[in-house]
């Protein structure tokens, strides 16, 4: 298979979260159409954000490009949420009772801005209960290969960080999007952390920091197959 799927973590019929590997690059618009298609959605009703490291996140009820965007959040079943990565964190959020979920584009400069935290906010305004959520903390840099310097890690709590060469730290970034997570009502038994980093595992994925600018993009989607309209 070319990707991981993680449908059965959330346990509703229907409803379907994947992430590529690195098979393709799906930061070309044909590669992403023929993925999505594959796997039984239908690619018209795909919504593609601008992805900016920003912690905007926005509520959609239809397929849409969206300018400036990293965080997209629906509850209608005719829209296939999607983001791209290539290092940062794609974390996936879904309600089982409300049917409510969204895809965050989660960086280190996003995290800093608390976009999961954003994120939870909008579900909550639109009737959902944060104990009701349950969230994917997919594959992305783990702390063994994500050195930063002092500017980086001046963004969070330093108990994320282990001592690296000279100035530089090593930011465990899953682990503060899981403690942002659960400070905003999630349960723990809720979240399911993916271990598996970008950096490393360079048969799997696409790195950013591992390659450079030249690297390809790995894509995340969830959302409702056409079969469980």
């Amino acid at each position: 298979m070319n990707y991981i799927d993680y449908s059965d973590h959330f346990g509703v019929d229907g409803f379907n979260a994947f992430i590529s590997y690195r098979d393709q690059d799906y930061a070309k618009l044909k590669n992403r159409k023929v993925f999505i298609t594959n796997l039984g959605f239908d690619v018209n009703k795909l919504v593609i954000p601008s992805q900016v490291h920003s912690k905007r996140v926005k509520m959609v009820k239809s397929p849409c490009l969206l300018k400036e965007t990293d965080g997209v959040m629906s509850n209608v079943k005719n829209v296939v949420l999607s983001i791209q990565v290539a290092d940062c964190i794609p974390l996936f959020l879904f309600n089982p009772i409300s049917h409510q979920f969204g895809m965050i584009h989660s960086g280190w400069r996003g995290t800093a801005q608390c976009i999961g935290p954003n994120a939870i906010h909008i579900m909550e305004t639109h009737g959902d209960n944060a104990k009701d959520v349950m969230a994917i903390i997919g594959p992305s840099i783990g702390q063994c290969c994500f050195e930063v310097g002092p500017e980086v890690t001046a963004q969070f709590d330093r108990s994320y960080s282990t001592k690296g060469k000279n100035d530089r730290m090593m930011l465990d970034l899953k682990n503060v999007v899981k403690n942002q997570m659960l400070d905003n009502g999630l349960l723990e038994k809720n979240i399911l952390v993916d271990n598996q980093c970008t950096y490393c595992e360079k048969e799997y994925f696409f790195s950013y920091r591992r390659d450079g600018q030249e690297t390809g993009r790995m894509i995340a989607i969830s959302g409702w197959r056409q079969s469980s309209f």
